[in-house]
């Protein structure tokens, strides 16, 4: 099997979907585009190594969108309380290889009463470098931006992450493709205090392609630590599906599950 990021980044074929809304409740949009990647060569390739958890600076090209559907259990990370779910759908302008590029989001945040909370984000992506099996990407992230509802009064989120494509080959010819994205955030941290409150802090995000369709994340802040796994389906050009844990050791009384589902045009 070959998948060289290289080739990939070169031959300039994306397709974008979403990553999974955070434990704190931000909307889906808020952490950035995760691409799924097709060579210009047509080879077997492993998944691409999304992220789960933290922020991804790897952005889509200008003239995609995405909608993407998020749901958390508990809702908040609150033991007793039911689960809910996010929904959220943006597009992307601009090139991200070539200059800039940027992503707008709309977040609804909670499915029932539908719309009637939710914020809009803008994430902004540059690619730093490419050469041979790598390539790295800057982003810059906003979110709770004029919000509506119970989420009016949400202060604003930033977050800057540094993303590093890579594949790695094995002695028997296989190139594995990793992604390490580390960043920093306004509202990164949540307290270990069992409060939930939501702070600055570093994080840290590692992805691996694990098939040709699975991929395996782990992730970290200051205080927790996320597992994920992202799947795409080939049948479905463009059908993305995540399952994934915040707080996997519960260090902020805050675990989650979470499922995902995203769609990429």
């Amino acid at each position: 099997m070959k998948n060289s990021i290289g080739a990939i980044l070169l031959g300039g074929v994306f397709i974008a979907g979403a990553s999974a809304a955070q434990a704190n409740g931000v909307g889906a949009g808020e952490l950035g585009i995760t691409p799924l990647v097709v060579p210009a060569e047509r080879t077997t390739q492993l998944a691409f190594p999304s992220v789960f958890g933290v922020a991804s600076a790897v952005a889509a090209p200008g003239g995609s969108g995405f909608a993407a559907l998020s749901y958390v259990n508990p809702r908040g990370g609150v033991t007793g309380s039911d689960g809910d779910g996010d929904f959220s759908f943006g597009y992307t302008v601009g090139n991200p290889i070539e200059g800039v590029s940027a992503t707008v989001a709309v977040n609804i945040l909670g499915l029932d009463p539908f719309g009637e909370s939710g914020t809009l984000s803008v994430n902004f992506s540059r690619l730093l470098r490419a050469g041979g099996n790598s390539a790295t990407f800057v982003g810059l992230a906003a979110g709770n931006l004029l919000g509506w509802g119970d989420a009016e009064n949400n202060d604003t989120t930033y977050t800057i992450a540094a993303s590093h494509l890579v594949g790695i080959t094995t002695a028997g010819g296989v190139e594995i493709p990793m992604q390490v994205s580390v960043g920093y955030g306004n509202e990164s941290t949540l307290s270990d205090d069992g409060l939930g409150v939501a702070g600055p802090g570093a994080f840290i995000g590692l992805g691996v392609g694990v098939t040709e369709t699975l991929s395996a994340s782990l992730s970290a802040t200051q205080t927790q630590l996320n597992v994920g796994f992202s799947l795409s389906v080939p049948q479905v050009p463009g059908l993305g599906l995540s399952l994934g844990m915040f707080d996997v050791t519960d260090n902020t009384s805050r675990q989650q599950v979470s499922l995902g589902a995203s769609f990429s045009f």
